[in-house]
């Protein structure tokens, strides 16, 4: 029995003798630096204020050089000299609605005012109870838009042509109602209509 039992610690110590030690975990080397490139920072981006359209004063246009852009400065303009037909003169504006026209024709001096009850004549300094029909329309062609229905539903771009030196867009339409051919020109520089002319009627304004 005794023998057995030193037999058998005799095998078991030469067993543990021939297990292999396990493998130790070992720490890897330093990897060497890696090199890094300085990245500069992106510049900070600004934002620009946004720029609101252009615009206009009673004194001066500041149109984009559209034919609706220039109904505007001329329902608002504070004044301007014209010619229309035989008469020649100046139209001022106090405020829409507090127009003052004065004009030269047939050797005649003619004002005309508007006031509560209307508009009101003079010729020559004196009261003119009976004007005769150019002062009406003088009247309306200088200090109202006739801004007709059209029968090309909008005024035409035709192109663009020199008025009085000054580049200008040409616009067409022709009158639904009357038929009469209208032709616009607007300054390219301000936006102001230079010339108007409808039918055989030509208005010119600086």
């Amino acid at each position: 029995m005794k023998r057995c039992i030193v037999l058998a610690v005799v095998l078991m110590c030469a067993a543990c003798g021939r297990e292999e030690p396990e493998p130790t975990a070992t720490l890897p080397k330093n990897p060497p630096p890696q090199r890094t490139t300085a990245v500069s920072p992106a510049p900070p981006v600004t934002a620009s204020a946004p720029r609101g359209p252009n615009k206009s004063t009673p004194q001066k246009c500041a149109g984009d050089g559209s034919y609706e852009q220039a109904l505007d400065c001329f329902r608002i303009s504070s004044g301007f000299h014209f010619t229309l037909a035989e008469a020649k003169g100046e139209m001022t504006r106090q405020t829409p609605g507090m127009e003052r026209v004065t004009f030269k024709a047939s050797g005649a001096a003619w004002t005309g005012e508007a006031k509560q009850a209307g508009v009101v004549w003079s010729r020559d300094g004196k009261h003119e109870m009976s004007p005769p029909d150019i002062t009406n329309r003088v009247w309306q062609r200088t200090t109202m838009v006739l801004d007709p229905q059209k029968k090309e539903g909008t005024a035409q771009l035709t192109g663009v042509e020199t008025i009085a030196g000054e580049p200008c867009n040409h616009y067409h339409f022709t009158n639904a109602n009357s038929g009469e051919a209208n032709d616009v020109w607007v300054s390219k520089k301000d936006g102001r209509i230079v010339k108007w002319t409808a039918g055989k009627s030509t208005l010119e304004l600086r």
